[in-house]
Formats: structure tokens, C-alpha cells, sequence
């Protein structure tokens, strides 16, 4: 009899922690917007933040539901939260959570329409390709940095800052151009004025 209670107990323990496992993904609901890899990918970073931090990032993206739907979804995520939510047909985007989770980062600088800062809304006005699956996992691999960087821990499966890197290397590159290019100017008008 003991040996039977001990079985059952090892199974049930296993099937709640694949239940856990399962409950924790980050996209808490998807309506055929982001693809596959995409939503893969998010569950991935959102696991590692969830283990090593203990907040719950999620994603909720519809093509129909309305952002007041979404918003009612973020009630059953374990606290402290966070939802980044897009509707396609309220053609809005937010970021919503737990009053303690939304102090860990910049939730402005996330949805800012500049490009320099904001990680969502310049690639949603840009019209070009696979807008929404760029635009989800570059505003969930910003949160989810900020969030890391708030902790002072490393992720291992992290989107990463390539592109910003990229544009400031070639804007650092373009302004010493265009700065040599003007002392060199300016040098050259003064040794004409001397030769005169």
C-alpha cells in the first residue's frame, strides 16, 4: 500500500509541475498573430525572467478582441505581472502589471514612437513585412532586458540590443566623418589666408 501512495505521489508531483511548466507560459493568448518561433521564443525569455526574478512578463495579441478584453486577462497572471498587449482591431498597443512590476522599468521609453528609444511603435508604423511578430518580440526582449538590467542579472536567451548597437556605431562613425571633414575644412581656409 505504501508503495503505491509513494508511485502516486511521484506521478502527481511530475504531472503539477508539467501543469506548472505549462501555465507559465508568457504568450497567455495569441489569435493566429505571432507565429510560432515567435511565441517559442517569448515562452523561452519568459520562463528564464520568471525563474530568476519572479515576474510573470506575458503577451496578449488579437486580431479581434478589443484592448478592454486583454486587459481582463492580466486578473488571472500570478503576481507581480506584466502584459504587453496589442489589438489589431482597436489598433492599440499597451503595456499594463502589478503597481511593483511597472517601478522595474520605463514603460514609456518601451511604447515611445521615436526609434531611438521606443522598441514597438516605430516598426508598427513602418508597414514593412511581419510588422506585428517584429514588433511584439522586440518590445517583449526590451521589457524583459530592462527588467534583467533593474535585477543586475545576465539572460541567457535574450533578444539583445544588436540594432541600437548597429545605429550608434554608424551614427558615431558618421559624425567623426562628418567632423573631420570640418577641421579639415577649416585647416584648409586658414593656410589660404595665410598664403594670400
Amino acid at each position: 500500500m505504501s508503495i503505491i501512495f509513494k508511485g502516486g505521489l511521484i506521478v502527481a508531483l511530475f504531472f503539477i509541475q508539467i501543469f506548472a511548466q505549462e501555465s507559465l507560459k508568457a504568450v497567455i493568448y495569441n489569435e493566429n498573430v505571432l507565429n510560432q518561433k515567435v511565441s517559442d521564443e517569448i515562452n523561452l525569455i519568459g520562463k528564464e525572467v520568471f525563474d530568476k526574478t519572479g515576474i510573470f512578463i506575458g503577451v496578449a495579441v488579437s486580431k479581434e478582441r478589443s484592448v478592454e478584453d486583454l486587459i481582463k486577462m492580466q486578473e488571472d497572471l500570478p503576481r507581480p505581472n506584466i502584459l504587453l498587449m496589442l489589438s489589431i482591431s482597436s489598433q492599440k498597443v499597451d503595456i499594463i502589471g502589478t503597481k511593483e512590476a511597472l517601478t522595474f522599468f520605463d514603460k514609456e521609453a518601451v511604447l515611445s514612437p521615436y526609434a531611438s528609444t521606443g522598441t514597438i511603435l516605430p516598426i508598427l508604423a513602418s508597414k514593412k513585412g511581419d510588422i506585428y511578430n517584429a514588433a511584439i518580440i522586440n518590445g517583449y526582449g526590451d521589457i524583459t532586458d530592462r527588467i534583467a538590467k533593474y535585477f543586475n542579472i545576465s539572460l541567457e536567451h535574450s533578444i539583445g540590443n544588436s540594432n541600437k548597437d548597429t545605429l550608434n556605431i554608424l551614427r558615431i562613425l558618421i559624425y567623426g566623418f562628418i567632423c573631420f571633414a570640418l577641421i579639415y575644412y577649416i585647416q584648409r581656409r586658414i593656410k589660404r589666408r595665410k598664403n594670400v
